[in-house]
């Protein structure tokens, strides 16, 4: 059993540095693994995600492994793979000197997280998804993508910059590593302090309650919780002797009662419990519960088949999955304006709010930094959805990282001969900011960046302050949206002499 909890450890150290390694070099092109597999792996995000935007993945085929392993064994990814769950588990081991913890037995508390996961899937069959909130797997990511990797990035860069400058060291490394490892370049986003914080608040929980987010809060846990109710292979130990509760004060996830029994549905499998000697052992004593499952010490209930709960839950399901097909019906000529620029291959409005569940995939790969989160742009059910951002970038032209990563197919994964077709927003000029046409002075940067081949800024003769001059003007036709005439415009702040609108 000691060997099993050390390889719980190397698992969690082994999944935590993959997950971090590949989100670090997620950009353009694409290289190293597929993190959108990562993210595959949740069953309330995908499942939630696709019932809100009514629609099916290949992602599918990823989930069912994981619904399979959670049937067979209970919440493994929990305790074995979750690189947010190592992150807290590390967090409790740093306060291990400071932080005695004494767990008590198992009380209601624990079911809040199923019954969030309850409405949850309601907002999805109304068409809402909402559960990327809780997501510990969309909390990690939002904080790696948007919080922590740019502020990595500008320590490495200006780290290089001092050494290259004041030493002559370092040059070779820096271009060896620089659009590998860290961007030479600045990245940052909106909103990234937020995410910080949303990161930060289940972490000190842990403080008070060792994986209190796991307990708590959780929708993936509460998902693989369900799945988890009996296990076929179900934790073993030798048989119970005592009822000295220690295997109880110590349970990370608060699975274990008094009298020696366990919540399969709670156990996060970090085996801590299976290592533990009893303090006084009581000879004679009878097995702990009522049925116990054979050579089974921390007890189990023998399965008498479905419960009311399980009833109402499988008659919830049967519903909704009614209300889904019938809906769908009706899903497909639904339209809703744009009110911001969405990422090239993106769905329509309604269908991407309901289907993105704010990875930060797309916003790291983005190769010009255009892409950043939304607040209410786009109503509240839009939050943290992906915009290009014209004045921090812009859609690169040969570009179509966004929808390599986008783990729900909210963007959809474009070819590049398909992805130079997209039509994202059409440039306007303002004529009483733009240069050529508010003061008569020749400029031609807006036409020189445009990538479109036939150039879909052109120029006319028009008289300016009493002198004739080339003024600019936007081809409809021609026009992707692309946002770069934006973007190079030399007029400075905000209000540009050419602005891209959606459509």
């Amino acid at each position: 059993m000691k060997k099993l909890k050390a390889t719980r450890v190397i698992s969690q150290i082994f999944f935590f540095l993959l997950v971090a390694a590949a989100f670090t070099v997620l950009t353009f092109p694409i290289k190293f693994i597929d993190t959108k597999e990562f993210f595959l792996t949740s069953p309330s995000l995908l499942i939630f995600s696709e019932i809100s935007a009514v629609y099916l993945t290949k992602g599918m085929a990823v989930l069912l492994i994981f619904i399979i392993i959670a049937f067979l064994f209970g919440r493994v990814f929990c305790g074995w793979i979750c690189p947010f769950g190592a992150v807290m588990d590390f967090f409790v081991f740093l306060l291990k000197p400071l932080r005695k913890y004494k767990e008590s037995k198992p009380d209601k508390k624990l079911m809040i997280k199923y019954y969030a996961l309850a409405v949850f899937a309601v907002l999805a069959v109304l068409g809402y998804q909402f559960v990327w909130i809780f997501e510990p797997i969309t909390v990690f990511s939002r904080f790696f993508h948007l919080s922590l990797f740019p502020f990595f990035n500008a320590v490495t860069d200006k780290f290089f910059q001092y050494i290259i400058m004041n030493h002559d060291f370092g040059e070779n490394i820096y271009y060896a590593i620089s659009n590998n490892i860290f961007s030479a370049r600045s990245i940052s986003f909106k909103y990234s302090f937020a995410f910080f914080v949303l990161f930060m608040i289940p972490l000190l929980a842990a403080a008070f309650r060792r994986r209190f987010w796991c307990r708590y809060i959780c929708p993936l846990g509460a998902s693989l919780g369900i799945l988890s109710v009996n296990p076929k292979f179900a934790l073993r130990k030798k048989a119970c002797s005592s009822d000295c509760g220690r295997c109880e004060q110590i349970c990370r996830s608060n699975a274990i009662k008094h009298d020696g029994s366990y919540i399969s549905s709670e156990c996060v499998m970090c085996m801590d419990c299976t290592i533990l000697k009893c303090y006084k052992p009581i000879e004679n004593k009878k097995p702990c519960q009522k049925e116990i499952v054979q050579n089974s010490g921390l007890c189990q209930r023998q399965n008498k088949g479905i419960s009311r709960k399980q009833f109402f839950l499988w008659i919830s399901g049967a519903v909704a999955a009614i209300y889904v097909l019938v809906r769908k019906a009706y899903a497909a000529s639904h339209f809703s304006k744009n009110s911001v620029i969405r990422p090239p291959g993106a769905m329509k409005e309604k269908e991407f709010k309901a289907a993105c569940v704010r990875c930060g995939n797309c916003m790291k790969a983005c190769i010009t930094n255009g892409l950043q989160p939304v607040m209410f742009e786009s109503g509240f059910d839009g939050i943290w959805t992906p915009k290009i951002d014209n004045i921090t970038g812009y859609c690169e032209y040969n570009c179509n990282a966004c929808g390599q990563v986008c783990p729900t197919q909210a963007i959809k994964a474009l070819t590049p001969e398909e992805k130079l077709k997209q039509k994202l927003g059409k440039a306007d000029i303002v004529k009483n900011v733009c240069v050529p046409w508010k003061d008569g002075i020749e400029c031609l940067v807006c036409e020189e960046h445009c990538p479109v081949a036939e150039k879909a800024i052109k120029f006319v003769k028009e008289i300016i302050n009493g002198k004739e001059t080339d003024v600019p003007i936007v081809d409809a036709d021609l026009c992707i949206g692309c946002g770069v005439c934006e973007n190079k415009c030399p007029v400075e702040g905000r209000k540009r002499g050419i602005t891209v609108n959606p459509i």
